[in-house]
């Protein structure tokens, strides 16, 4: 009787300890931040009851924010969540797009190599420190527009092939 009883604890003890991992698991799932990336760019998601939506934004000096990935969710255009949608962890942080040097120190080769080039040529991209920010945007479109390329703000194969810069 007592071995039957301890086999039963033993299994209890074991149901418990999976149910807990179970829902560990799910509730640290649930709290994961969901990045903007190209990945899931236009993808939907609920936050304090409006749409979020993840877009690419060139940035710039009216915004002042860098260009790159972020998730935009002031806008009233994406509308408001249906009425007891669940609220997703979004990472407000700006992912960067293409040509540009992720942040925290990088070296951005091609970009600091084309902001030299652009000084070069009389275009100011402002400080050679391997970041696209408002300056350098500024002048990759001014160079986009002299050389008749779609002005993008950014360091296109076709822009850097103009600047004769290896991406």
């Amino acid at each position: 009787m007592i071995e039957t009883f301890v086999r039963a604890m033993r299994n209890a003890a074991a149901a418990w300890l999976f149910a807990a991992a179970l829902v560990w698991t799910a509730a640290a799932a649930a709290q994961a931040p969901l990045t903007c990336t190209p990945a899931n760019r236009g993808q939907d998601v609920c936050q304090s009851g409006n749409i979020c939506r993840c877009i690419y934004d060139s940035g710039g000096t009216m915004t002042r924010e860098p260009a790159g990935f972020r998730w935009d969710c002031g806008s009233l255009l994406y509308g408001r969540c249906p009425p007891g949608s669940a609220n997703a962890a979004l990472n407000m942080s700006v992912m960067p797009g293409p040509g540009m040097a992720p942040p925290g120190g990088a070296s951005g080769g091609p970009v600091r190599a084309a902001q030299a080039e652009l000084g070069r040529l009389g275009y100011n991209p402002g400080p050679i420190d391997g970041v696209i920010g408002p300056r350098t945007a500024g002048a990759i479109r001014a160079f986009q527009r002299a050389q008749r390329l779609p002005e993008t703000g950014s360091l296109t194969p076709e822009t850097l092939g103009r600047l004769r810069i290896a991406g």
